[in-house]
């Protein structure tokens, strides 16, 4: 096959292997339209473990595709994760145009929903993705990714320790309650040790 052949096949292969990765990185955000613009919303790192620093991620573009940047703007990311909620404030990252982080660490595994509002180019911004197959990644347990031993994380020592604290709680108040009694009856004790001596004494006065 002649040289300019085979190049071309290479570069061929390597635009399809470019293509598919782009579509698999793609499929792991979610893009909403709110009028003029595009916003693509993900986490900065996927797959996402628990435990470890990652960021809501917002790519924002025009209809035709082109960053959009507006240093008037601003916009915010609600996570939350249940009942629990945090805002963060979306900063600019300086190296890519058109994108926004705000930096976090999910430190539960399990489902969680990006709430991004705002202002930009004069349009106001108000959208809600949730993790799932169609959207971006839940939350990992980072359990799964340890080896060779799979330590506890932050959060399950927190947990272990809210579950153990009461019992620890309670056994120090019977041991303390035990105490006090323990003092009461040396005390009673001693009381009747000295009143016997006492006792003692007065009967050895009268004998003599």
């Amino acid at each position: 096959m002649p040289r300019d052949g085979r190049l071309g096949k290479t570069c061929a292969l390597w635009m399809t292997a470019l293509t598919l990765a782009f579509a698999i990185t793609a499929s792991a955000h979610e893009t909403q339209r709110v009028d003029r613009l595009r916003l693509t919303i993900g986490w900065g790192d996927e797959p996402v473990f628990s435990g470890l620093r990652n960021s809501v991620e917002i790519d924002v573009s025009d209809a035709a595709g082109a960053p959009v940047t507006d240093p008037e703007g601003s916009l915010s990311a609600e996570v939350s994760f249940g009942s629990q909620r945090i805002v963060l404030p979306l900063q600019p990252a300086g190296d890519r145009p058109g994108k926004f982080r705000a930096w976090l660490v999910p430190t539960r595994p399990g489902s969680y929903t990006f709430h991004v509002t705002g202002t930009l180019k004069g349009q106001a911004i108000d959208v809600t993705s949730t993790c799932s197959d169609q959207t971006f990644d839940c939350v990992t347990d980072a359990s799964d990714i340890q080896f060779p031993a799979k330590d506890p994380s932050a959060g399950q020592l927190a947990d272990r320790l809210s579950r153990e604290l009461p019992r620890a709680e309670r056994a120090l108040e019977a041991a303390g309650k035990a105490r006090s009694l323990a003092i009461v009856g040396i005390a009673v004790a001693a009381l009747a040790l000295a009143g016997a001596i006492g006792l003692g004494a007065r009967k050895g006065r009268k004998g003599a």
